[in-house]
């Protein structure tokens, strides 16, 4: 019996993990949302209402500081203080404006799967073709993005299946599976729906690649498209599967440990300390007047009368009997756990970008000078090589010559504009030393430029801006310069 729903054990394992630093990093809504799950009920044996109130006060008083989230972003900001270097054949030049088929530029996208492998160390690239012979797509079919192809971009848990087998002394992927959500009109046409599909790509017997999709439907999962064969540029078949596996480590198909993981947990103690330090706040943090000594007939009177609290509102007290204000000793040690774990947060994410002794490929050795291999740097190479990979698939499906790079920026020092260094490459570009492009790079990597402007956009509004009233403009205006008759 065909079962494409099939997960694999290192998926089911990796998903808790998964879950823990997603939530985590979206935030105090999603963390406080899954309620018990992440904050257990100080008497979760009592079922009644207002012990659920009682829970429900307790989670709102606590605070979650998501430094989790911000640590991510910070990473992420610092690869791209720097922009990356592309390099691509003419006929992927709109990678840097759509490279989805959405919208969406390849930095933008290279943004998000940088935040994903922080985040779990996972994730997958999918390029996808039209279906074309040979010869049949014009001009006209690539500008209008008939036959452009697009970079697919899928979550770890998007990915759900996957194999290998060998070929020669090569590991090829022989399977993936992917779990897709479709968003469906609804039969007024306003409203939608989501339905899950899979996507099935494979290399079939005779090591052609082809995909087929299924969807999930209330009572069994169908075969809605049969399966069919993607052609390259050539008209030819792929013989492989165009899908690139990431990872914080590297980009086989293991399943890697997740970057951001031990901090997502330091930080889920840290909020469940802060929800008892504020319920110990809030129960005993005011101060308690008291009094001693009192018979019925004493207390009978001062409840009728009314106590007051004040230096103008003295109370009257028996003989023997005596008052005074209670105030709790402070209870510190919530709050020596709360810094404590603050400290541990800080010192994790210090470990992302610090220098270590991780192996890596020959490749990867090269690409980085200046960060050497703290994990941050990892994924960089990781994540520079695998869109490398996919714009060489892509440009075979044009059948575009040249080469295709993308490297990010593995320096993630603070960069500073110099005016010295500044005015010495104007000086060099004036006198005819050093390309115009080469130092406009130069400021477009210390954020003067627009990072996504390109030399001709450059280029066209400097000429605009010439194109103002001439200095030696002759014409005369009447009475210019003289003074009016009187």
């Amino acid at each position: 019996m065909t079962d494409v729903t099939f997960t694999r054990s290192e998926y089911t394992a990796a998903k808790y993990r998964w879950r823990l630093v997603r939530d985590v990093c979206k935030g105090s809504e999603t963390v406080k949302a899954a309620g018990d799950y992440y904050l257990p009920r100080p008497n979760a044996s009592d079922k009644s209402q207002d012990n659920k109130d009682r829970y429900d006060a307790y989670k709102k008083r606590a605070v979650f500081y998501n430094a989790t989230g911000r640590t991510k972003h910070s990473l992420v900001g610092a690869v791209f203080r720097t922009w990356p270097t592309l390099t691509v054949p003419g006929a992927l030049d709109y990678v840097t404006k759509d490279i989805d088929g959405q919208g969406v530029s390849v930095y933008q996208q290279s943004q998000s799967v940088i935040g994903h492998l922080l985040e779990v160390g996972r994730h997958g690239l999918l390029v996808d073709y039209a279906a074309v012979e040979a010869g049949t797509v014009s001009k006209a079919d690539e500008q209008a993005g008939r036959a452009r192809a697009n970079v697919a971009s899928y979550p770890a848990e998007s990915i759900i299946n996957w194999k290998t087998r060998q070929v020669g002394g090569q590991h090829l992927l022989s399977l993936v599976v992917l779990r897709e959500k479709v968003d469906v009109d609804t039969d007024d046409g306003f409203g939608s729906e989501q339905v899950v599909q899979y996507r099935v790509l494979r290399l079939d017997v005779s090591g052609v690649y082809t995909q087929e999709v299924w969807e999930e439907g209330s009572s069994k999962t169908e075969m809605t498209i049969a399966p069919f064969t993607p052609l390259n540029g050539a008209g030819q078949p792929w013989r492989v599967i165009p899908f690139q596996f990431l990872g914080s480590e590297n980009n086989d198909t293991s399943i890697d440990d997740s970057p951001l993981y031990d901090m997502a947990e330091v930080n889920i103690g840290h909020y469940r300390n802060s929800a008892d330090y504020e319920e110990a706040a809030y129960l005993v943090g005011q101060p308690q007047p008291w009094m001693s000594g009192l018979d019925e007939q004493w207390r009978d009177h001062l409840e009728k009368a009314g106590i007051f609290l004040g230096s103008r509102a003295p109370w009257l007290l028996p003989v023997n009997g005596a008052c005074g204000v209670w105030q709790a000793q402070p209870n510190t040690v919530a709050k020596e756990a709360m810094d404590a774990k603050k400290e541990d947060m800080v010192s994790l994410g210090a470990r992302l970008i610090e220098r270590g002794s991780a192996v890596k490929t020959a490749t990867q050795a090269d690409n980085d000078s200046a960060a050497e291999h703290s994990v941050l740097s990892l994924v960089v190479s990781n994540v520079s090589e695998a869109y490398s990979q996919c714009l060489v698939w892509m440009a075979e499906f044009v059948n575009a010559p040249g080469e295709t790079i993308y490297k990010l920026n593995q320096d993630f020092s603070q960069i500073t504009l110099d005016a010295t260094i500044l005015a010495a490459l104007f000086n060099a570009v004036q006198g005819g030393k050093l390309p115009e492009g080469d130092f406009w790079q130069y400021l477009r990597d210390r954020g003067v430029i627009n990072p996504e402007k390109t030399d001709d956009d450059i280029r066209d509004e400097l000429e605009a801006q010439s194109t103002g009233p001439a200095l030696d403009d002759t014409e005369v205006i009447p009475n210019g310069g003289k003074p009016s008759n009187p």
